[in-house]
């Protein structure tokens, strides 16, 4: 895995730090439907905004936030994310988190994606987030 961290992201990119909760895809109980991503990082530098996420894998990913009211939950998308410099960035169940659709079906759980984080300012950077199952407890 420490390899995969080190890999740049499209011509030159740094690797990104990350913090506890291990940085997980989830893949979907139906086949077909998007998978979910989740992940703490820290932010380095002056970076403006976390603008999209990539992955090979992935023809398409979404930052979206979960909100409640009542009794009611619903998503919406994220366009950006502002950041500052030292700040730790959360995506995890019930909050913020990735939608990440159309994935290779030759996805498993144990294998890793390679996300690629493009900010407003600086290099893109990389990170592995590990395949886990639909069912397979908690992202820890």
């Amino acid at each position: 895995m420490a390899a995969l961290l080190a890999l740049p992201a499209c011509g030159g990119g740094d690797t990104l730090p990350t913090t506890p909760p291990s940085p997980t895809i989830r893949l979907p109980a139906v086949p077909g439907r998007p998978a979910a991503g989740y992940f703490d990082l820290q932010i380095d530098g002056d970076r403006g905004a976390l603008l999209s996420v990539a992955a090979p894998q992935a023809r398409r990913i979404e930052m979206h936030e979960t909100m409640s009211s009542g009794k009611m939950t619903s998503m919406r998308p994220l366009e950006r994310i502002p950041v500052r410099d030292g700040e730790r960035l959360s995506f995890s169940p019930g909050g913020r988190h990735l939608m990440l659709y159309d994935l290779d079906p030759a996805l498993r759980p144990g294998s890793e994606i390679i996300l690629t984080f493009h900010f407003e300012r600086g290099n893109p950077r990389t990170l592995a987030a590990r395949v886990r199952a639909a069912g397979d407890g908690p992202p820890h």
